[in-house]
């Protein structure tokens, strides 16, 4: 039985992960900002239902000495928590209040994470860190101004990522980043082609089958790799 700690579970790409993972049987360290009922509804003796507001570094020492409660190891970490845009973001739109707390949540609060539980990541069996991304943190793919800010913060996050790699190796941890797909959420919208239950199966089996050559890439849903 594997120890996850998943942030932002309250709906969403989130809430399957956390769901998955609890129908397999493992121990499950969901976090929210503000639970959902389909959220209340997966807490178990399996699934530990942990507050958590990414963007507050005191949230994020809290959510620490939570899990550390009931667990001195944990083997994977995904930082799934994020918010996008509201509106087409333009020049002549941008706003600093609103680029910065894309960044904070999008970008800072994953590696603040990263660091704040790396050494119960370090006791784990497996030490796998796994940020989710975007296509649209793709320099190569991108084509187009929309949603400027919220791209940068997914390339950031890329960036990190790629460069602690080189951290996390000596200590036995393997950090990568997956593009979960355009998929039918809040943030993706009903058109989108995927469901939260096909993206979440493609995410988990690239979880499962990443080993310690997987440091520091990109992949897609499915195990392609990605292009920077």
């Amino acid at each position: 039985m594997r120890r996850i700690l998943i942030t932002g579970t309250s709906r969403g790409i989130g809430l399957e992960l956390a769901r998955q993972y609890a129908a397999r049987d493992e121990r499950v360290f969901a976090t929210y900002r503000t639970p959902s009922a389909a959220l209340k509804a997966l807490e178990s003796v399996r699934v530990t239902l942990i507050p958590l507001d990414v963007a507050d570094p005191a949230s994020i020492e809290a959510a620490y000495h939570a899990v550390n409660a009931q667990t001195d190891s944990l083997d994977v970490l995904i930082n799934n928590a994020a918010i996008s845009n509201e509106g087409d973001e333009r020049l002549g739109t941008f706003e600093q209040a609103s680029m910065l707390s894309l960044f904070q949540t999008n970008t800072i609060a994953p590696v603040l994470i990263m660091q704040r539980f790396l050494d119960l990541l370090k006791r784990g069996a497996t030490g796998k860190i796994v940020n989710l991304v975007s296509e649209l943190a793709s320099l190569e793919l991108r084509d187009a101004s929309y949603a400027a800010t919220y791209c940068a913060t997914k390339a950031a996050l890329n960036m990190y990522t790629r460069s602690l790699a080189h951290d996390l190796k000596p200590l036995g941890l393997t950090a990568f980043t997956i593009d979960p797909g355009w998929v039918q959420t809040d943030m993706g919208g009903r058109h989108a082609p995927l469901t939260p239950e096909q993206s979440v199966s493609g995410i988990l089996r690239v979880i499962d089958q990443a080993n310690r050559d997987a440091n520091g890439r990109f992949f897609r849903h499915d195990g392609a790799e990605m292009p920077w």
